[in-house]
């Protein structure tokens, strides 16, 4: 597809942004003369902040996959791992981030371990399913490392301090298992007596060479002898889950299942510590100043030694928006409701400025769907929540319905929604269901022959006359994606296979077009736009493909109102919104080519977007 080279963009004003999210990963950069630097890895990419968490920026060259799970830190090297099993590292400080692609094939990296001598030894660890890797040419070649390991799907890794001379490090695994080598990971032997029978999660050590270990669901222990024996270190947090742990100079940071407790120094035993009452996944520190990633709710921080924390996702336009992928709906009245695949849900009536919760939601609440149907006093939304269907038409209060099946992964209306009432739903375990009565009752329906997930169903323009139905199912062959296209021509009672495309990624776009004569189905893979029609001719299946540029992934299509002459179809994609054409080969990035954006809004002259962590924009 020929793109017009710097073409001239709409201008884009961001309105407002969805503060927090999850934080996976930190770090807390210091080089001695400055302010500290607080890098926060989130599901929606990298956040920069060098004031303390009082203003937040998203790195604009971060990894190309956003999707952060681990990170770690020496002599000025910076090393980074995704959901999508990449490995990053960036030598300036955070500022670039070129991939590693020795890393390549051996999975999702949960923990990062680097020798305290990494600038002479080149050596680094990385925690995956399969056990340890090891790399001595930083991260250019790796070696596995489970010699010994009884249980290889390893969960967190400790180095010593003395690695150049001892050799030493530990590693907790998933199954209570909790290991130690002697000889740089080339074997691994048992060491954790004393420990119960729970996966060890997070390991840190203090300056004194005293081990701490938090376990799945029994809380903390430590070990003074190298790991050789056990006790358990306080038993205020028996029964708890501990996500993270820190030793600070003056007390024991502890992330659990019910909050951050603090162990100080000259106390006996945890204490909760004071606004800590959030699930933090990471813990970093510095000299005066504390930081907690935590589940939905951003970053955290302390400057008393964690005795108490506040909120520190920045204020302004200069906002932490770690939210990933948000959904989103904009209603008639411009009611922008929106939910995060961490089950987090707000709204907003002032596009972003400001955000409540939802009435129908308890405090902790789990909503991860948000969608929408029909027009005008019709106008209906739906969302998934603790196990239900709510529903709201108009501005009336939501109605509580049954979901049928286990969880919703799909809610799509027919287009004729005011008139016929009809909705398809894909649940959790791949099962499709109908109703006829907006989601009042439903009757399960026969699901494409296919193994895989459903990705995606969507609904002929004409469904009132024709009865179609698409469903797109995936499955993974060890090497790519193998994505299956089906069609129903009877609502989903039986399908055929239209036709199959491997992808790197299970991520594909389905909008049926309204075109009668030629009824095209338009597909969005990677940078692939995929057309299946008929032929009017000969009626026969036709595809036609076209391309955008190598390193744009489109995330979603919408179509274009009548007020854009010479387009009908816009694209969200990684790299801002894309002008699509129908009757030439021209696409045109219109706005945003440094943000992924995830959804659209058009209306009338207007175009609003949503990108990836939570920010809202409009022109």
């Amino acid at each position: 597809m020929r793109n017009t080279p710097n073409p001239t963009p709409s201008s884009f004003t961001r309105t407002g942004g969805w503060p927090g999210g999850t934080v996976t990963a930190l770090l807390v950069l210091t080089d001695g003369t400055t302010s500290p630097t607080i890098l926060a890895g989130t599901k929606a990419g990298l956040f920069r902040s060098a004031d303390g968490g009082q203003h937040w920026q998203p790195v604009e060259n971060g990894p190309a996959d956003p999707a952060i799970v681990a990170m770690a830190t020496a002599q000025g090297t910076i090393f980074a791992t995704s959901e999508g099993g990449r490995l990053y590292c960036s030598d300036d400080g955070g500022q670039s981030w070129p991939e590693l692609t020795g890393w390549a094939g051996l999975g999702v990296g949960v923990a990062i371990a680097l020798s305290p001598a990494y600038a002479d030894d080149a050596t680094l660890f990385i925690a995956t399913a399969d056990g340890p890797m090891r790399s001595q040419d930083r991260g250019q070649s790796w070696e596995i490392s489970n010699f010994g390991l009884l249980d290889v799907d390893t969960l967190c890794l400790a180095i010593s301090p003395d690695y150049t001379n001892d050799e030493t490090l530990w590693a907790g695994t998933a199954f209570g298992g909790f290991f130690r080598s002697r000889n740089g990971g080339r074997s691994w032997r048992e060491s954790g007596a004393g420990l119960p029978d729970a996966a060890v999660q997070c390991l840190t050590q203090g300056a004194d060479g005293t081990l701490y270990a938090g376990t799945e669901s029994d809380g903390v222990f430590r070990s003074a002898d190298g790991g050789n024996t056990w006790q358990r270190a306080g038993d205020e947090l028996i029964d708890q889950s501990i996500n993270s742990l820190a030793v600070l100079p003056r007390c024991i940071l502890a992330g659990t299942s019910q909050g951050l407790f603090r162990w100080a120094d000259g106390e006996d035993g945890w204490q909760p510590s004071a606004a800590g009452d959030f699930v933090a996944f990471a813990l970093a520190h510095t000299d005066g100043l504390a930081v907690a990633g935590a589940w939905q709710s951003g970053v955290h921080i302390s400057t008393d030694d964690g005795a108490s924390w506040q909120p520190a996702n920045g204020t302004g336009t200069d906002l932490l928006t770690g939210h990933a992928p948000p959904l989103a709906a904009l209603t008639p009245q411009n009611e922008l409701f929106v939910a995060d695949s961490d089950g987090l849900a707000l709204f907003s009536t002032d596009r972003g400025a400001s955000w409540q919760p939802l009435d129908f939601l308890l405090p902790d609440g789990f909503c991860p769907l948000i969608t929408d149907a029909g027009s005008g006093e019709r106008y209906t939304l739906f969302a998934w929540a603790d196990d239900a269907i709510h529903r709201r038409t108009g501005q009336a209060d939501w109605q509580r319905l049954t979901s049928p099946g286990t969880g919703i992964t799909q809610l799509v209306a027919s287009p004729a929604f005011d008139q016929d009432n009809t909705l398809f739903l894909a649940d959790g375990d791949d099962y499709l269901y109908l109703s006829e009565d907006r989601g009042d009752s439903w009757q399960e329906l026969s699901p494409p022959e296919a193994e895989g997930d459903v990705l995606a169903i969507a609904v002929s323009p004409f469904f009132a006359a024709d009865q179609r139905l698409y469903a797109i199912t995936a499955a993974f062959d060890g090497q790519h994606v193998q994505a299956e296209v089906w069609q129903s021509d009877d609502a989903g009672q039986s399908w055929t296979d239209l036709a199959g495309l491997a992808l790197d990624t299970p991520a594909l776009s389905l909008l049926p077009l309204a075109d009668e004569a030629r009824r095209p189905l338009l597909l969005a893979g990677q940078n692939r736009l995929i057309t299946l029609y008929t032929d009017p001719e000969s009626g026969e299946l036709a595809v036609d493909q076209r391309f955008l540029e190598p390193d744009v992934r489109v995330v979603s299509l919408a179509t274009a109102p009548a007020s854009a002459s010479g387009s009908t179809l816009w694209a969200a994609t990684n790299r801002g919104i894309w002008q699509i054409s129908d009757d030439t080969e021209d696409a045109i990035c219109i706005g945003l080519a440094e943000r992924s954006v995830v959804a659209l809004f058009p209306s009338g002259e207007r175009m609003g977007a949503l990108t990836l962590g939570g920010e809202v924009w409009w022109t």
